[in-house]
Formats: structure tokens, sequence, C-alpha cells
């Protein structure tokens, strides 16, 4: 619809979206700000996947992904990610990119349909079908089938150009009042585990959610009513546990998530890490039993923009009675002995201190933990997590036209 006055379209709400990824999957930087920074990250992702080969390897490793990746940034990619995973006792690998188009019709409805027809009419030999996602029963149109890859000589084991047939699935989301669609593809080159990367296929898609700000503003004012507190996540500088109470529900906004399992794999990796932390600065006070939880949470930034389903694995405690001269002692001691087991030092400030751990199998994109001390209260407040694992697309709301 055109403005009358100004000849313009009037803007669309902002409409924030996300969708878990599996914490194995290894992100590609598409949203490297730069070129130095695209290249860090990429040496860092090789230097991370194959750091039990040669520097030769994984120098030919980085070149091959910052080529790839540079080509998704062109592309205007949302997302690409890609796992390797032994299933069966055989190594297998596959690939997840999420990209948007513009929708074939107003509604989601319409769009759906009309993507259908035309699937349907370019790949006569795939399965194309419409599913409802969970979120608002939302129409998916889905497209199984297969493509040839080339793989150049450089990349071949005989040194000559080769076709590498793979599996793909493809995914067309319309959003609701953007005009666009969120394209989901996955691709795999490994047969046996084909099954096993479709079901987590459809396990991603039925994590997707989105919200806008009018949303958010609208939950914020009913939550203020009703007198319920603001969710606080790792890192606030309070005692308090953080609060997942579920927020009211207005026109279009979604109910907050049911806690969901956490899966014994990264509860043990977050278990044990927690451990090095408690270590590290001494059990000098009682643990609250009341505080000491470990569940899959949203985080922060995910929170502030709607996103309520769990993105991290966090295990929260508190040690108490604690005078101000310990919780300074408790904080230099953390410092010194996990950044002495490879952590990062991010954030620092007085009575707080924030740290990164590299990623493993677990969690590919690694850990987090928060100390914040309590003079007052005589509190040190710990929280370790797995890094956010959501991918999205936040501000979803370009005109097409």
């Amino acid at each position: 619809m055109t403005d009358p006055v100004t000849g313009s379209k009037p803007d669309k709400p902002e409409l924030h979206v996300g969708w878990l990824m599996p914490a194995f999957f290894h992100p590609l930087p598409v949203d490297a700000a730069d070129p130095d920074e695209l290249a860090d990250r990429i040496v860092e992702l090789a230097m991370r996947l194959l750091a039990d080969r040669s520097t030769d390897e994984q120098h030919f490793f980085a070149q091959m992904m910052l080529r790839q990746t540079g080509q998704l940034i062109q592309a205007g990619a949302e997302y690409a990610g890609m796992c390797f995973v032994e299933h069966e006792g055989e190594p297998t690998m596959a690939s997840v990119l999420v990209d948007r188009v513009p929708s074939l019709g107003e509604s989601v409805e319409a769009a759906a349909e009309a993507t259908e027809a035309l699937l349907r009419r370019r790949y006569p030999d795939d399965e194309v079908r419409t599913v409802a996602l969970p979120l608002d029963g939302t129409p998916a149109v889905t497209r199984t089938g297969g493509l040839e890859v080339t793989v150049p000589p450089e990349l071949a084991p005989d040194g000559q150009e080769q076709l590498l047939p793979q599996g793909i699935v493809q995914a067309y989301v319309p959003l609701p009042g953007q005009g666009e669609t969120l394209v989901f593809e996955l691709n795999s080159p490994s047969p046996g585990a084909w099954e096993m990367y479709t079901d987590m296929f459809d396990a991603v898609l039925g994590t997707l959610d989105w919200a806008t700000d009018e949303e958010l503003a609208e939950r914020r004012e009913l939550e203020r009513i009703a007198g319920i507190p603001a969710q606080r996540g790792p890192g606030d500088a309070t005692g308090e546990k953080a609060d997942e109470t579920t927020g009211g529900q207005g026109p279009g906004a979604h109910a907050e998530a049911e806690p969901e399992p956490v899966e014994p794999e990264l509860a043990e990796a977050v278990h044990q890490r927690s451990s090095l932390v408690l270590d590290a600065v001494g059990l000098r006070g009682p643990l609250r039993e009341e505080a000491g939880e470990l569940a899959s949470v949203a985080c922060p930034g995910c929170r502030a923009k709607g996103l309520t389903s769990g993105c991290t694995v966090r295990h929260h405690w508190e040690m108490s009675q604690l005078p101000p001269g310990t919780l300074q002692e408790m904080l230099a001691a953390a410092r010194a002995q996990l950044i002495g087991h490879g952590w990062t030092e991010e954030a620092v400030a007085e009575g707080h201190a924030v740290f990164s751990c590299p990623g493993d199998t677990v969690s590919a994109q690694g850990y987090t933990c928060s100390l914040t001390s309590d003079a007052e209260q005589e509190l040190l407040v710990v929280d370790v997590a797995t890094v956010c694992r959501r991918g999205t697309a936040t501000a979803v709301a370009d005109d097409f036209g």
C-alpha cells in the first residue's frame, strides 16, 4: 500500500527472527564487519576444527572457507554453518544455509501456495509439500531432492574435477507482514546419515520464533501491570536468580517457552567448566542450594528481541557469607586460574568479570562465564553457560517493492 501523502510505502514493523541450531554446528562468520575480521575468524575456525592436522592443511581449509564465506556475504546470507560428526562409525558432514527472498504473495498462505506451485514446476522429480510449523501454524513449503556439486581439482583426491552428489532439503517460510520469505537449506554428501540430518533439519524448523518491537513493548507493559519482574540473565549484577516467569499474552504475543530438557552431553560439559570455576575461587562460604540450577534458557540478547526458547545451557550458582576482602581475592584467583587454563577475559569491571572458553565437539560456539560479587549481600554470583546457538535475522524489514 502506498501512502497518498508521501507517495512512499509505510514502514513495516521490525521483525526479530530466530531459530536454534544444534550445539555441534560451527557457524561461518557471515556477519563479519570487515575483511580483516572475516580472515581472523576463519583462521580461528580452521585451527579449531583441524587442531590435530598440519598447518598446511589448516591453511588450505581456511583459504577455501574464506572464499566460500565471502561469496555468502556478497549474496546476503543470514546464516551459514557446518558440522562434522561421526554416525555409526563413519565420518559425516552437513551444511545449513539461511537466506531470504521476496515472498510470492501478500499473505503467508498465498505466498506458501504460490511457492509450492513454483517448486513443483521447477523440480518435478523432487518431493514438494507444505507443512505447518509449531509457531502459529505458519505454513512452510519443503522441497527434498538432490544436486551435484563440482569439486575443483585442488580438492579432488586424484587431482581431477569431479561431481559430488548431495542430498538437499529446502524449507520456504513466509514471514508475516514482511513481504519476505526465509529459505532454510540443508546439504549433505553423507547418504548414510541422511535420515539423521533431515530429522535435525525438521527440529531446527520447529524452533523458529519471532516478535515485533510492538509486541515486545506490549509484553513488557503487561508484565509491568501484572507486577511480573523483568527477566534477568547471566552477568546481571544481582544476587537474584534469573526469572523465567511467563509473561502476559496480548494480540500477536507468543507465550514464554516451556523449560526444555538439557542434553546429557551439554549438561556434563557445562558442569565440568563450572567445577573448574569453583576450584579456582575455592569453597569459602556456603553454596545457596535454592540458586544451584542447570537449565536451558534464552540469553539476554535473545530475550531483548522477544525470542524466548532456550538458546544456552546455563549453570547458575551462588556462594554466600563472603566478606568484601574475600570476594576480591576470589575474583583475582578466578582471573589467574581461568586464564591459565586457556580462558579469555572478555570484560572486567568493579566486582565483575566475564570470560570465554573455546568451543569443542559438544558446544562448537564455546562457553562463557560471568562472576559478580555483591559486597553488600556478601554474595558471589556465578553463571557458566554455552554460547548462544541461535541463528538470527534480526531486522527483516527491507522494502522489496
